[in-house]
């Protein structure tokens, strides 16, 4: 009796910690530029720009790269916009080492992926993404799947 209640206490506890990192699961944080950014659905999210300038919606930050080498990164975008992708690179102490923009993107009420590459400066140790529209007015629009590899 003694060691089936031990064996339970042990299944328990195991289970418990599983569960426990499951949760502990690193999720990227997705900050509004000038927008809000909400999560509707399981890592679905929906953002509403103030439409006070061009370069309103959603930025992350990575430092999962290579410095040196290519990056991708995609996104599956919803809506009925224009926006831009912009890249910003730092070194480790966080200092701006460039910037580059993509082609303007006009989004469609399907969903669709879009991507963009670029080769990182030898130096760079951080990047962050912006997804945002390219003048100023009121905007909604959707986004999922956003990846850098």
């Amino acid at each position: 009796m003694k060691w089936l209640s031990i064996l339970l206490l042990l299944f328990i506890t195991l289970f418990c910690s599983n569960s426990v990192i499951a949760q502990e699961e690193i999720q990227t944080k997705y900050f509004g530029v000038g927008a809000t950014v909400e999560e509707i659905d399981q890592a679905e999210f929906s953002v509403s720009t103030d439409g006070a300038t061009a370069g309103e919606g959603f930025v992350f930050t990575t430092d999962q790269i290579h410095s040196g080498e290519k990056v991708n990164f995609s996104v599956v975008l919803k809506g009925n916009e224009t926006l831009q992708i912009k890249l910003v690179e730092t070194d480790v102490n966080g200092k701006f080492i460039k910037e580059q923009t993509s082609p303007a993107i006009l989004l469609e009420d399907t969903w669709k992926e879009f991507k963009y590459q670029t080769k990182l400066a030898k130096h760079t140790k951080q990047i962050d993404i912006f997804v945002i529209t390219d003048s100023a007015k009121k905007s909604v629009f959707k986004f999922r799947d956003a990846l850098i590899n």
